[in-house]
């Protein structure tokens, strides 16, 4: 297997590469990866000038390659020229297949007990979009609407707030539904040795003292009336913030007791463990076996200068970048509790659930 980090795009039975600058990224909190790449000579004359711009349109299929691995499956959304007196740079920049995802709206509006694979999975295939589904088994929701505009990406938005669950995209451009990830890298993040450089805020700006859910349950014929149409919340303390800070959440669908409550202490245990999240750069984009940095992945830190002693960290988000700098990989890492903290039994103290607590 070519393990080099060449990059080369594969379009209308072609390849194209020899970038001088590119970037290539991919998360668990996007639905969407991305590329740029970038050309630059001098200002070329004569024939050389057509020769720079490749015969490539927008809306084109492109695969985009780095040695033999495939990592992401998409369109091209720009073909981008610019120019000076001195030199001219071409380029290509494009989105994985799941993008229409991000900028279209849901046709269909109502579901009724239908779990969230079962939804997504009407959602994607006007798209022609395939759903994986990697562990998830959620029951039904029992009623859920869309919104007049939503576009996909809003409704599933929606729909993990509601089910604590992943959404993002693979390098085939499918759309994969599931947890924290189970596979673990070869190499550690180890300061002193890989890491190039550190970025991190250490911020608490989106940290709040408790959290309040709260949502209504549609009555039937055995049970309607007040209790159905009161506001049914719940609210979840953080410890780690001192003063008077609340922040109200309203649960879509079907709400109960158990849900916002859940909901509540979700939303906690996500915004505190992301205080601990870091941007680290490396050099190269792959581990010390060969294989590709890539996001859901586990990785073991060591960086005293933050307190991590081997930490066991989820790498949520990759960035392949290459430019005149030379070849990194940007790994933006947290706690797996950032991205997607395990359930909990809801304790009385924290997550207490209540009716018409407005």
């Amino acid at each position: 297997m070519n393990q080099d980090n060449n990059v080369t795009l594969q379009v209308n039975g072609r390849q194209w590469g020899g970038w001088t600058s590119l970037s290539i990224s991919a998360g668990v909190e996007r639905i969407a990866r991305d590329f740029n790449v970038e050309i630059t000579r001098r200002w070329p004359w004569g024939d050389e000038v057509a020769q720079m711009q490749p015969r490539i349109k927008n809306g084109d299929s492109v695969a985009v390659l780095i040695g033999d691995d495939l990592v992401m499956t998409g369109y091209v959304d720009a073909t981008p020229v610019r120019y000076d007196a001195h030199s001219l740079s071409v380029g290509i920049v494009g989105r994985s297949r799941t993008e229409d995802l991000i900028d279209c709206s849901a046709t269909l509006t109502q579901f009724a007990s239908r779990n969230l694979v079962q939804i997504v999975h009407q959602l994607a295939a006007p798209f022609s979009i395939n759903v994986v589904n990697e562990g998830y088994d959620g029951g039904p929701i029992s009623d859920f609407q869309v919104d007049f505009g939503e576009t996909v990406m809003e409704v599933i938005d929606k729909l993990i707030g509601m089910q604590q669950v992943l959404v993002y995209d693979n390098a085939k451009g499918e759309l994969v539904i599931g947890g924290v990830g189970t596979k673990r890298t070869v190499t550690a993040l180890v300061l002193g040795e890989n890491i190039l450089s550190c970025d991190t805020e250490k911020s608490i700006k989106d940290r709040f003292s408790q959290y309040i859910v709260s949502g209504q349950r549609a009555g039937n014929d055995h049970d309607f009336g007040e209790a159905t149409n009161t506001a049914i919340s719940a609210r979840t303390l953080d410890g780690g913030i001192t003063r008077y800070r609340p922040m109200v959440i309203k649960q879509t669908g079907n709400a109960n007791g158990e849900t916002c409550g859940e909901r509540s202490e979700f939303e906690m245990q996500r915004r505190a463990a992301r205080t601990d999240e870091v941007t680290y750069t490396v050099q190269g984009w792959r581990q010390g076996n060969g294989a590709l940095w890539e996001p859901n992945m586990r990785v073991l830190v060591y960086d005293p200068v933050l307190g991590f002693n081997n930490a066991e960290m989820l790498i949520a988000e990759v960035t392949y970048r290459k430019d005149s700098q030379g070849t990194v990989a940007e790994l933006r890492v947290g706690p797996a509790d950032a991205y997607l903290p395990k359930p909990k039994k809801l304790k009385k103290r924290k997550a207490k659930a209540v009716e018409d607590e407005f």
